[in-house]
């Protein structure tokens, strides 16, 4: 004979299986997944932008979304591409800023992901006459309320430009913002230049592969360029990476950008980070709130400095 189930047992199965499928959800939409997709169409005439970028956990960091929104305004059409899975969450904290997404692991670091953004522009057609292209990365912190004055700044005679230079091995705009006309980025040596980018063994390797010798590269073809931030105005801070001075560029220089690298021991620091915290609060908070959530997401030993 069936014995019929009790009311509570039945209530408590439904329980059960709700918290089941709740679980599988939360799960699902916190698991990394690799991802090709294309979230609308680009506009046409507008400047274009690849932005790449890295994260061991597939998260995206809200100084990455801020980030997205300021490049938005000058550049409509941003690819963003990287290297690894990226969990399901954080595609929907990106997808209104963005014309397509690539998520996978490449190993190429940010120069791979400049070549997969820029030959997906070029492919889909939305590289046109008289707007420029972008790329820009996650290493640096904005700071700037807007790039708009940034994007203005470009002198007519220059094809190329860039934030800051480096002299580290030879003179180059550093590669974590630059900016190319069109008359650079649809030359078949730019194209070249970005299709010979290979994996390489680590970060550093990179930049000297790749970010070093491209300002020589492209002026040996007859370009100009330029930076935001005059290298020759920077003389009085002897390191050649100026960057290893975030006071003195954020608040001497009106830097727009602070290298998240501050806050790690893969830059040599030479002014106190507890003061680039301090002017950081008064005179961006927004950078700082969101800073400030970066650090603590990832357990920076470097927030001790934050006083």
């Amino acid at each position: 004979m069936r014995v019929p189930m009790s009311h509570n047992l039945r209530h408590i199965l439904y329980s059960l299986l709700l918290i089941s499928f709740i679980l599988h959800m939360v799960m699902s939409y916190r698991a990394e997944i690799t991802v090709k997709e294309d979230f609308k169409q680009c506009l046409p005439d507008e400047n274009s932008a690849v932005f790449a970028a890295y994260s061991a956990d597939g998260t995206v960091s809200d100084y990455v979304i801020t980030y997205l929104k300021a490049l938005k305004e000058v550049a409509p059409n941003i690819v963003f591409i990287t290297d690894n899975p990226i969990r399901r969450a954080d595609i929907d904290k990106i997808s209104p800023y963005i014309v397509r997404l690539e998520a996978q692991r490449h190993g190429e670091y940010d120069w791979g992901s400049y070549k997969r953004g820029y030959n997906w522009l070029k492919e889909n057609n939305c590289l046109k006459p008289n707007s420029k292209l972008i790329f820009a990365n996650d290493s640096s912190l904005l700071v700037a309320e807007s790039l708009k004055p940034i994007m203005s700044a470009m002198p007519e005679d220059v094809n190329f430009y860039g934030i800051t230079a480096n002299q580290d091995g030879i003179y180059h705009l550093q590669s974590y913002f630059l900016v190319f006309n069109p008359e650079v980025y649809n030359t078949r040596e730019f194209a070249d230049y970005l299709n010979n980018v290979k994996p390489q063994k680590d970060g550093l390797t990179v930049a000297y592969s790749y970010e070093v010798p491209l300002t020589a590269y492209l002026e040996g073809l007859g370009f100009k360029s330029g930076t935001y931030i005059p290298y020759e105005e920077l003389s009085a801070l002897p390191l050649n990476d100026k960057n290893c001075y975030p006071l003195t560029m954020l608040s001497k220089y009106h830097a727009p950008f602070l290298k998240m690298r501050t806050f790690t021991n893969r830059l040599d620091v030479q002014e106190p980070r507890r003061l680039v915290f301090q002017w950081l609060k008064k005179n961006a908070p927004l950078a700082y709130k969101d800073l400030i959530k970066h650090l603590k997401k990832i357990h920076s030993p470097y927030l001790e400095e934050d006083r």
